[in-house]
C-alpha cells in the first residue's frame, strides 16, 4: 500500500502540472520562442528541460536500493546538474512545441509508477538527510516533492511573457568563473526551497529568524544581490566608500530592506532575484585581472579578497533555504516530522 505522504507528493506534483499545462496550452506559437528573463533559455527550453530525461528519478532510486549516505554526499556534491540540464535541452532542440506539450504531460509517469511501490520498508531510506548547502539539509523524502520544478518555471514562462528579453553573451575571469557551479549550485536549491513552501505559510513568522515572516525571508535573499552590487561596484572603482556607509549597519539595513517588500508576492521577489543576479553576472563580467588581488570593504573595518566574497554569495541563499524547510508542503501536507 502507498504511503500516505508519497501520495500526498504525487497530488502535489499532478496539480503543479495541471497548472502548468493550463499556461503551456495558452502560448502561441510565436510565445514559445520567447527569452527567459534574465537567462540564456526560451519557453521552448524551460519545457525541453523539464521534460527531462522521464525516468523514474528519485523515486527509481530509492526503489533500486542505492541510496546509501556515500552516494548521497557524492551525487549532491559532484554532479554537474546545470551541465546535464543544458545537455537535455540540446537534445531536444530539434522537436516541435507540439511534441514537447504531449511529452510534458507524460515526463512524470514513471516517476510516479515508481513511487506508489514505496512502502514502509523505505522508511529507513526516506528519512536519509539530503545536504544541500550550509545549513541547508532536506531527506530523501523530499526528493519524491517535485511539484515545486513545475512551479518555479511556471513563474519562469510568466516572466517571459510579461518582459521582453534577449540574452548577451557575458565572459568572465577564469578564477571568477571556477566559483559558479556552487554559486549556481546554491541559487537553485534556494529556489527549490521557495517554491517548495506552502501556501499558506508565506505570511508565518519564521522561528529561524526572529521578527521575520517567511516571506520575509525571501524578501532578505533578494534585496542581498542590492548590497553585493554596492560592493561590486566599489571593487570596479564606479563608487566610493561613502556608498558603502549604509551597509554598514547590518541589521538596519537587512530591516528596511525586508520591510520595503513586505507588500509583494512571492512571484515578484523572485523576478527580483532573478534580476539582481543578472545584473550581479554582468557586473562579474567586468572584472579584470587586476581587481582579484583587491579587499572588499565589510562592516567594522573588516575586508575580504574579492574571490572570497563572492564566494560566500552561495552559502548565504544556502542558509536562508534552510530557514524555509519547516514551512515546506512536505512537511505541512505530508505526516509531520
Amino acid at each position: 500500500m502507498p504511503l500516505p505522504q508519497v501520495m500526498a507528493a504525487i497530488k502535489d506534483l499532478r496539480e503543479a502540472r495541471r497548472e502548468l499545462l493550463r499556461l503551456v496550452d495558452s502560448l502561441s506559437p510565436e510565445d514559445w520562442y520567447r527569452y527567459v528573463p534574465y537567462g540564456e533559455w526560451t519557453i521552448k527550453d524551460v519545457i525541453a528541460h523539464l521534460v527531462g530525461d522521464m525516468s523514474p528519478g528519485g523515486a527509481g532510486l530509492i526503489l533500486a536500493g542505492v541510496l546509501t549516505p556515500e552516494f548521497i554526499m557524492g551525487t549532491a556534491e559532484f554532479v554537474n546538474r546545470r551541465a546535464w540540464n543544458a545537455k537535455i535541452v540540446a537534445e531536444r532542440a530539434r522537436l516541435t512545441p507540439a511534441d514537447l506539450r504531449q511529452m510534458l504531460y507524460h515526463a512524470h509517469d514513471r516517476f510516479i509508477a515508481a513511487a506508489r511501490r514505496i512502502s514502509r520498508r523505505h522508511l529507513e531510506v526516506l528519512e536519509l538527510p539530503v545536504p544541500m548547502g550550509p545549513g541547508y539539509t532536506l531527506k530523501v523524502e523530499d526528493w519524491l516533492w517535485a511539484g515545486y520544478h513545475y512551479r518555479l518555471h511556471a513563474d519562469d514562462v510568466r516572466r517571459a511573457l510579461r518582459e521582453s528579453w534577449a540574452p548577451e553573451p557575458l565572459t568572465f575571469l577564469p578564477e571568477v568563473e571556477a566559483l559558479f557551479p556552487k554559486l549556481w549550485r546554491y541559487r537553485d536549491g534556494f529556489l527549490r526551497a521557495v517554491y517548495s513552501v506552502a501556501d499558506d505559510a508565506w505570511d508565518e513568522p519564521c522561528p529561524s529568524c526572529p521578527g521575520w515572516s517567511y516571506r520575509d525571508v525571501v524578501a532578505h535573499v533578494a534585496s542581498n544581490e542590492t548590497r553585493a552590487h554596492l560592493r561590486l561596484r566599489f571593487c570596479l572603482g564606479e563608487i566610493g566608500l561613502q556608498e558603502l556607509a549604509p551597509l554598514e549597519d547590518v541589521d538596519g539595513w537587512n530591516q528596511k530592506q525586508v520591510e520595503a517588500r513586505r507588500d509583494r508576492e512571492v512571484c515578484e521577489l523572485v523576478d527580483e532575484l532573478a534580476r539582481g543576479r543578472y545584473e550581479t553576472l554582468t557586473l562579474l563580467s567586468r572584472l579584470a585581472k587586476d581587481h582579484l588581488e583587491m579587499e572588499v570593504p565589510l562592516p567594522r573595518g573588516r575586508t575580504m579578497p574579492l574571490l572570497d566574497y563572492i564566494g560566500r554569495l552561495g552559502p548565504h541563499e544556502a542558509e536562508h533555504a534552510g530557514h524555509l524547510v519547516s514551512a515546506s508542503r512536505a512537511r505541512r501536507l505530508g505526516r509531520s516530522k
